[in-house]
């Protein structure tokens, strides 16, 4: 193995690790918001439900896999592993920025960025596959928050009437077993893209044609350890700032979070687990009017959300010049 396989390896693991730091507000903001559980414990048990995710990924995301694998470029882009480490820096410089600022935003939207801003840079405009990008990717990543406000809702009244007073208890476990579902989903939906940029090192390096199992298991454990670390701040935001909810809202928002995510993740569609979580949450609050949302926060999301693909792309690109200069 050179160096440059390790430290594109090492830096797939890197933004597994800021992944799992961004995004595991969005499996247990509710349960914390609704006080239904702690930080530490809501964190630790959900965390081993997205790393379950990530494991199986291997068998049941493949789709995912192929599309990130090979689905945004044309043949004109000659791939190289310091294309692809640089595709990963962007990402990652982005994610941590993010995370610090307790800002929840999309790994996928990072990552999309990231390639097609570097792949411009470095092959050229028509090395992008621009109609399939739109199609696959772009549609369904601006898609899928308005698909879960909606099912938010409609899943709202149905839950309900389930969840009256006599069947109480039931809703409290199935509020927990609903984070542990959304974290699954998570980790089913975006390990694949974090392992097809794995899959680049190993292919050039002539390893292998296909991420090893061994792999899967390695992002897991870092998607992890991310959320354990550093995943206070985002989960700050969601469960206290934004709206406030009970434990029959929030139990609604991770049920459409694991639905949409899940179907997408099996079926090779693209969604940001972000945007599909915290739509469901700012559904939650729109229930009860537009003044139980806090606009000003809602707006700083809103705005993350919208450079996170630029943002990204930028610190791609300019990763790619600075490491072609050095190595």
């Amino acid at each position: 193995m050179t160096m440059l396989t390790f430290a594109g390896l090492s830096a797939a693991a890197a933004l597994a690790f800021a992944n799992g730091a961004n995004d595991i507000s969005k499996s247990i903001a509710t349960l914390v918001g609704s006080g239904e559980a702690d930080y530490k414990r809501a964190v630790i048990l959900t965390s081993l439900a997205v790393a379950s995710g990530a494991v199986l990924a291997a068998v049941w995301a493949v789709k995912m896999t192929l599309l990130f694998t090979n689905g945004m470029l044309t043949a004109q882009a000659q791939v190289t592993q310091l294309f692809a480490l640089s595709v990963l820096a962007g990402a990652i410089g982005w994610v941590l920025f993010a995370t610090r600022s307790g800002l929840p935003v999309s790994t996928t939207h990072a990552i999309v960025g990231s390639v097609i801003f570097t792949a411009v840079c470095a092959f050229g405009s028509n090395s992008v596959a621009w109609a399939g990008v739109a199609k696959k990717v772009l549609l369904p990543l601006f898609l899928s928050p308005v698909l879960a406000l909606g099912l938010a809702y409609a899943l709202f009244k149905a839950l309900f009437w389930i969840c009256r007073e006599k069947y109480c208890l039931n809703c409290h476990w199935a509020h927990w077993l609903s984070a542990m579902s959304s974290g699954f989903a998570r980790g089913l939906n975006d390990t694949p893209k974090i392992a097809a940029l794995g899959l680049v090192f190993y292919f050039l390096a002539g390893s292998a044609q296909v991420v090893p199992g061994w792999f899967f298991l390695v992002l897991a454990a870092a998607n992890a350890l991310g959320g354990i670390v550093m995943g206070f701040k985002v989960t700050d935001t969601l469960a206290y700032k934004m709206v406030k909810f009970d434990h029959l809202e929030g139990l609604t928002a991770n049920l459409a979070t694991s639905v949409l995510t899940i179907g997408a993740a099996v079926h090779g569609v693209p969604v940001s687990t972000t945007h599909v979580s915290s739509s469901a949450i700012l559904g939650m609050g729109l229930r009860n009017g537009t003044g139980a949302v806090n606009w000003k926060v809602a707006g700083e999301i809103l705005a993350a959300w919208l450079i996170t693909l630029p943002a990204a792309g930028i610190i791609g690109a300019a990763s790619y010049w600075a490491l072609k200069l050095v190595l």
